[in-house]
């Protein structure tokens, strides 16, 4: 027992030191301290942009923090010396440690995810968002289902791409394509000027052994004014590290790509399923005209 306190004095000790200085270098990093204070927001934009752009800050923090905290577990392991445990013991004790504080790190941030207000998906399907079907591509067959008419099979199940303008997400609820590379053109629930998107699959805790090999990978982003328009407006290209995190922010790349009707997603490969690739959610956030019709994207900062 008087080892055991010994070894978590140690390490917390190890931790306070190392965490405090780099918490103090959070104020230091590029996209934090480039970021306008929010005095500075209120008095040039309006209450919805304000909102937006202190979601996007707040998101940062977030990560920030979070990298923050894992290195200073990571270095206060290294410094830690624990009182009469040696050799293979030592290893194992410090092991033990090491995922224990890392589930108080992970239970913390979760807790400061659930007070964060989240930013307005313009892709959701129950505020008017719809899939315009003639431009996306053909869901996946599954041979093993079938569409049944007074007990009489007519045709192989296959599931919308709409499943992913909608908020449910738990495993197996998403939109198959045959093959790694796919696309979707979703009609926006209003005209926006948008700023970002996000990508959400199932979280490994909820997957029940779920492979991730079916998650997309690397994607690219398209704005269209108008349904039948050809190229679009190329918004970025960005990679979904589906391991990492089931959702992750992607701020837009394009410096003023104007309002936008529609989103092309466009997904250029998955992990390594050989046959399909699920994609459970897509989100598109940004600003309507009136709110920030004349604010350049180069001026939201980069959390992603």
């Amino acid at each position: 027992m008087k080892t055991l306190k010994a070894t978590m004095l140690v390490l917390l000790l190890g931790l306070f030191s190392f965490g405090v200085y780099h918490v103090g270098q959070l104020g230091t990093l590029t996209p934090w301290s480039t970021a306008p204070a929010i005095g500075d927001l209120s008095a040039t934009l309006s209450l919805p942009v304000q909102l937006c752009k202190l979601q996007e800050q707040l998101y940062h923090l977030h990560w920030s923090a979070k990298d923050v905290a894992e290195r200073a577990l990571q270095e206060g392991l290294k410094q830690a010396k624990l009182p009469g445990v040696t050799g293979r013991r030592h290893s194992g004790v410090l092991s033990s440690l090491q995922h224990a504080v890392q589930e108080i790190i992970n239970q913390a941030l979760e807790k400061l995810e659930e007070i964060q207000v989240p930013m307005p998906d313009y892709a959701l399907k129950s505020a008017g968002a719809a899939v315009i079907h003639s431009r996306t591509s053909p869901s996946l067959r599954d041979a093993k289902a079938k569409v049944f008419l007074y007990s009489l099979p007519l045709m192989d199940y296959m599931r919308s791409p709409e499943l992913i303008l909608e908020p449910e997400n738990h495993p197996g609820n998403c939109w198959p394509f045959p093959g790694s590379q796919g696309h979707v053109f979703i009609k926006l629930s209003v005209p926006v000027i948008p700023r970002a998107v996000t990508m959400d699959h199932v979280s490994g805790t909820a997957s029940h052994g779920e492979s991730i090999s079916g998650a997309p990978k690397d994607f690219a982003v398209y704005g269209f004014k108008e349904e039948h328009e050809e190229q679009g407006t190329f918004l970025g290209q960005f990679t979904f590290l589906a391991a990492l995190n089931p959702s992750q922010t992607f701020q837009l790349k394009n410096e003023l790509p104007g309002v936008m009707n529609y989103i092309r997603l466009q997904v250029l490969s998955n992990w390594g399923h050989p046959d399909y690739t699920c994609l459970y959610r897509f989100r598109v956030h940004g600003a309507p005209p009136k709110d920030g019709g004349d604010m350049p994207v180069s001026s939201v900062n980069k959390f992603h």
